[in-house]
């Protein structure tokens, strides 16, 4: 029995190792998705790394404290982004990266 403790143990810790080792930019096929509807509705943020970096830094921003709004002032002012291309960034956003944060009514 404690020889196969040890074996789980090892796999266990093999596993968390390969995790830590895995570049954070993996793309995933939610990221593709994300990353299409944003261009279908006009948005483009640079490539599709940069925008799922972006909606992961915005769900970071929200989570430390920023609201939506400011978030849009940002898009608006630093991306150029219309308000309305802001408001669908941050829905789609954080329905795909911080669902805690996403709201069914616009951001504010």
């Amino acid at each position: 029995m404690g020889e196969m403790k040890t074996k789980i143990a090892a796999c266990a810790f093999g596993t968390l190792l390969a995790a830590m080792f895995l570049p954070a930019g993996v793309a995933t096929a939610d990221d593709a998705e994300f990353t299409n509807y944003l261009a279908a509705h006009g948005i483009h943020l640079g490539t599709p790394a940069q925008t799922v970096n972006m909606a992961r830094t915005m769900c970071q921003d929200l989570e430390a404290g920023y609201s939506q709004k400011d978030e849009i002032d940002q898009l608006t002012g630093s991306h150029k982004l219309t308000q309305q291309q802001a408001e669908m960034f941050i829905g789609a956003a954080t329905a795909e990266y911080c669902p805690g944060k996403h709201s069914p009514n616009k951001p504010s």
